[in-house]
């Protein structure tokens, strides 16, 4: 018995240990891979040092976590008395089952609620940006608060109820009577109450996703960010990091508790020590903050006329993830450039679909000044009256946007958008695994590679799949077209391994799945892990598509919006998102700079018989999108 006890210990603590081993093995990898350790270095803790976004997330976390818990275990303690001093009756168990209502109600009910909450009540005070610090503050307090009550409760009822009554007797006041008395003896559950509050905080993401603004960013939600394309090795050094400091401090806090009663001075040495390692961590990350902020490069050169007016402002910016290079690897820092050059700070998130930024953007729940969709969207945005005409005679590098790019159907008076990125879907897959090179959609429909096959999580990319296979418009507004889509899609049911976006890079970097539909551009991220990749455009034809900058009307400030697009447009600053990001450009002075590596790239700039047979995203009559979403969700409830 005593052997299956400690077998069965052992693979408990296996199973909980062995993901955060894993990680910190892979923070020393040299590589980026996630499979193969390609030997010993220290290169992610060096470039965590240029990372300042993740490290001003972390210190965002933490300032969160400390403010709300504290708060909340004030008005937890509070509360808590004032519930225990109430007389037995119906009304004091309703309010007790009601405190604990929040702990049991699922955190995206609550997280949407709460930002329903704060759209509606600054839109009653006439206030633009709903979402920022102090809504995610409120937000934390508040599912804070009942943990802090179910902690306290306890130990009020462990409680000599004459103790207060004594105190009082000897001279005290009510109040003095609380602190001297009472507090004492339920300190062990406010303290527990505490350290729960700030546990939660600190790795709460589905509430501080909903209730946080462009203005605040933690670090859960900078993670989720990465994850949009893949999550960086800098990501594993700094989570080891902060796993090996929760350790050390677990230590020292047992340490504390085991030696109370041999010694009073020992506890007291530790406790000090706690506290003082929890000031040297917070002290470290502002240091490193500060210090990651001087690394950055911002070497450029920009002749035109950016004016410092505006100084000391802010601008948001809502991006796709990866998708602007922020000197990774010492490549420029754009955002950090723009700072420097005009003193305008800028709040950088990302978003993972045109879809979930339209929802943000609809809702008014967070004011930002910068976006970038895809073409469709645009022309759904422009209708529903969203974006704000730009002033073009302000935006002077817009006359470096190639002709080709400009007038499309989308925005075709060119007035609302400037073009960004240019990209196309394909085919990409493993040598080792496909061993004929694939020229048509109908390889996602293969049973050779059955079980090896990924396609896209979303509706109007996998359709267009089934409609180019089968020869029809991807912008049909014929039911019938759609359902011979769907039904296609059907097929390919028993052939699948998964449905992915963001989870394609691992996959196919890993070696874990043969072929998959993605994007051009992506393809280098992927082939830079894993050499054995390859892609193909299919011959019946694909989708194009023109990423452009727009600029919503919750915009607050316009001025530094369009300063910023034009600075987007430089021929250096266009030049490095370009090798950065390795999509098309539709900037004449990349395509023309004879230092851009991707300058004849055929995936990218691919022949005019290829491009010809592209087609473009339109957006479509409300009545046709609701119709294929539900079939899209037939489909994939029948897989």
């Amino acid at each position: 018995m005593k052997m299956l006890r400690e077998i069965f210990i052992s693979l408990i603590l296996i199973f909980l240990y062995a993901p955060l081993l894993v990680m910190t093995f892979f923070s020393f990898n040299s590589s980026k891979s996630t499979s193969v350790f390609e030997g010993f270095s220290l290169k992610w803790y060096e470039q965590l040092l240029y990372d300042s976004e993740s490290i001003t997330a972390l210190q965002n976390t933490l300032v969160l976590a400390i403010l709300s818990a504290l708060i909340a275990t004030v008005l937890g303690t509070v509360s808590a008395v004032g519930i225990y001093k109430m007389k037995k009756g119906a009304f004091k168990s309703t309010l007790t089952t009601v405190t604990n209502i929040p702990m049991m109600t699922p955190e995206i009910v609550t997280g949407v609620s709460l930002m329903l909450l704060f759209v509606f009540m600054t839109t009653i005070i006439g206030k633009k940006e709903a979402l920022g610090f102090g809504t995610i503050l409120c937000a934390h307090i508040t599912f804070n608060l009942p943990y802090v009550i179910l902690n306290v409760l306890p130990k009020l009822k462990q409680t000599d109820v004459h103790l207060s009554e004594a105190a009082e007797d000897l001279g005290c006041t009510p109040l003095q009577a609380f602190f001297k008395a009472v507090l004492p003896s339920i300190y062990p559950g406010i303290f527990t109450g505490f350290i729960m509050s700030f546990t939660l905080s600190l790795d709460d993401f589905v509430i501080s996703y909903f209730t946080s603004g462009p203005s605040f960013q933690t670090l859960p939600i900078r993670i989720y960010s990465m994850t949009k394309k893949t999550v960086k090795p800098t990501m594993y050094a700094l989570s080891t990091i902060i796993f090996l400091t929760v350790l050390i401090l677990l230590v020292l806090t047992n340490l504390s508790q085991s030696e109370s009663k041999k010694s009073k001075l020992r506890p007291r040495l530790m406790k000090a020590l706690t506290v003082a390692i929890c000031v040297a961590i917070v002290s470290s990350m502002t240091a490193v903050s500060v210090m990651s902020q001087k690394l950055k490069n911002t070497n450029i050169d920009i002749i035109g006329n950016y004016s410092r007016d505006l100084a000391g402002t802010t601008l948001n910016v809502y991006n796709w993830g990866e998708y602007l290079s922020l000197g990774e690897d010492n490549t420029l820092d754009v955002n950090a450039a723009f700072e420097k050059l005009t003193g305008i700070k800028v709040n950088y998130t990302n978003f993972e679909s045109n879809e979930e930024m339209y929802a943000k953007i609809k809702a008014g729940s967070s004011a930002y000044d910068i976006i970038i969709p895809s073409d469709y969207m645009i022309q759904r945005m422009i209708k529903e009256n969203l974006l704000l005409k730009l002033d073009m005679e302000e935006i002077t590098n817009y006359s470096l946007i190639a002709d080709e790019y400009k007038n499309l159907y989308f925005d075709p008076q060119n007035q609302y958008s400037v073009p960004y990125n240019v990209g196309m879907v394909g085919l990409i897959y493993n040598k080792t695994k496909v061993k004929e090179a694939p020229d048509s959609w109908e390889a996602l429909f293969d049973k050779r590679y059955k079980g090896d096959i990924l396609t896209f999580n979303n509706s109007r990319d996998a359709f267009a799949i089934a409609q180019f296979a089968l020869g029809l418009d991807v912008n049909s507004e014929n039911k019938e077209d759609w359902n011979k889509a769907a039904d296609k899609l059907s097929q390919q049911n028993t052939v699948l391994q998964a449905r992915v976006m963001d989870e394609v890079f691992n996959k196919m970097e890993s070696g874990n799945a043969a072929i998959t539909p993605y994007y051009a551009g992506d393809f280098y991220i992927m082939k830079e892990a894993n050499d054995d990749l390859e892609f193909v455009y299919p011959k019946e034809g694909t989708n194009i598509f023109v990423d452009s900058i727009c600029v919503p009307k919750t915009t607050q400030n316009y001025d530094a919006a369009i300063m910023y697009i034009n600075f987007l447009l430089e021929p250096e600053v266009a030049l490095a998102n370009a090798e950065y990001i390795c999509y098309a450009s539709p900037n004449t002075s990349v395509i023309n700079n004879e230092k851009y590596s991707l300058k004849d790239d055929p995936i990218l700039y691919p022949e005019e018989t290829v491009k010809k047979n592209t087609q473009y995203y339109h957006d479509l009559d409300p009545d046709i999108r609701s119709h294929y979403e539900n079939l899209w969700i037939d489909v994939k409830l029948n897989s």
